[in-house]
């Protein structure tokens, strides 16, 4: 079901522009810190080294911003956060660079992140009452190890205010992306935005709640009408705006926030990296396997590297083999790497390192981690699967 969105609503602004179709959404952070109860417990995707996001972007016509997400919340790994920001603003000294987060450690990290370059910060607050949270999220985690739930709500609830205040402090755009459950926190929307804007928050998006179809024991779908009403009443306080979800048959949204809560995001407004493509200069995939029927092989571990591209006739096919540089000479075998592999866009692995993953990246090769077929997993890296077969 997609919501379409409201644009009567006073201030209310319209998320299809030019600018909002221009920006990329950058998964870049593993750690989950919380789960809705009303989303499906899902194997986290695969993020992006810094490297990895720069190379995404590069590839992108007209980028006009980025939002830095998950599956995991970027807070949680802030090293690979910072580095990520100053790499990319130091290439694209005019992109408009956000994170969305739930908020933990925010205020410690501000002065930080505004330093880097982070030009906005995409808050999720769906409440701040303990009793809702409660009801909202079936686990919130804010470091590594497990916390019971009301004392992790209690933790949310007093660090979020702060981050709010730290992020405005330090020069960074403060939005708050609400998602509105009827008969649970709709009544609580104005709350927030009065007391979030008094903390130093300029705008809100609102997000309906739109449950699949076989979803049980979850709030209704928010209405045209709880939305329209909502966002007048929140519009005193911020520059409020609303933003389509899209669900698919498992009751996940099709495009999400980016911290690992769960929630939706706007249809066809923010665009996901997706898979990286062949071009002239970079025709063909490596890949790391030792039966050449599955990709079944750490990155270190392969001695000898397939080699899949077009033929003459444009059908794809296994090409060649190639040697891969012997290991013991530390990250200098990744430089090496690089040299063995100047036409291949893409190098598939069941597992790789983060450096060799970084220096790859930086020279052009996006590795992918998979453990599924070959001759599947390049099909789709060259459109899909309804390509003619080559006959070995």
């Amino acid at each position: 079901m997609t919501v379409i969105p409201i644009t009567r609503a006073a201030r209310f602004s319209a998320p299809a522009t030019e600018a909002a179709r221009n920006t990329l959404s950058l998964p870049i952070a593993s750690q989950a810190v919380c789960r809705l109860r009303s989303t499906p417990e899902a194997k986290a995707g695969q993020v992006f080294s810094p490297a990895e996001a720069l190379l995404a972007c590069e590839r992108q016509e007209a980028l006009v911003g980025v939002e830095l997400g998950g599956p995991g919340d970027p807070l949680a790994t802030i090293a690979a956060t910072l580095e990520t920001i100053a790499l990319l603003r130091a290439r694209f000294p005019e992109l408009r660079i956000s994170l969305a987060t739930l908020g933990f450690n925010g205020a410690e990290h501000a002065a930080d992140l505004a330093a880097a370059g982070l030009d906005q910060v995409n808050l999720l607050v769906d409440t701040l009452d303990g009793a809702t949270a409660e009801k909202l999220y079936a686990w919130i985690r804010p470091g590594k190890k497990n916390m019971v739930l009301p004392k992790a709500v209690a933790q949310l609830l007093e660090e979020q205010p702060k981050t709010v205040q730290a992020m405005a402090g330090a020069g960074v755009t403060v939005s708050l992306r609400t998602t509105v459950y009827p008969g649970l926190n709709a009544h609580q929307a104005v709350t927030i935005a009065e007391t979030m804007a008094a903390l130093g928050a300029k705008e809100m998006e609102l997000l309906p709640f739109t449950p699949a179809p076989q979803q049980v024991d979850v709030p209704p779908a928010a209405t045209r009408v709880h939305m329209e009403e909502i966002s007048k009443l929140t519009s005193r306080y911020l520059v409020t705006r609303t933003r389509q979800v899209t669900v698919d048959a498992c009751g996940c949204s099709t495009t999400g926030c980016g911290c690992g809560c769960g929630c939706g995001s706007e249809s066809g407004a923010v665009v996901q990296p997706g898979l990286p493509k062949p071009s002239a200069e970079r025709p063909r995939v490596a890949v790391a396997s030792a039966t050449g029927l599955e990709v079944d092989l750490h990155l270190g571990q392969a001695s000898t590297l397939l080699i899949y591209g077009p033929r003459d006739d444009g059908l794809t096919c296994l090409l060649e083999t190639r040697k891969a540089p012997a290991a013991g000479s530390g990250e200098t075998r990744w430089e090496q790497l690089a040299e063995v592999l100047p036409d291949c866009f893409a190098l598939l692995a069941a597992s790789a390192g983060q450096r060799p993953r970084e220096v790859l990246a930086g020279r052009g090769i996006r590795v992918i981690i998979t453990e599924e077929n070959i001759e599947g997993s390049v099909e789709v890296l060259y459109g899909g699967g309804k390509q003619q077969k080559c006959k070995k």
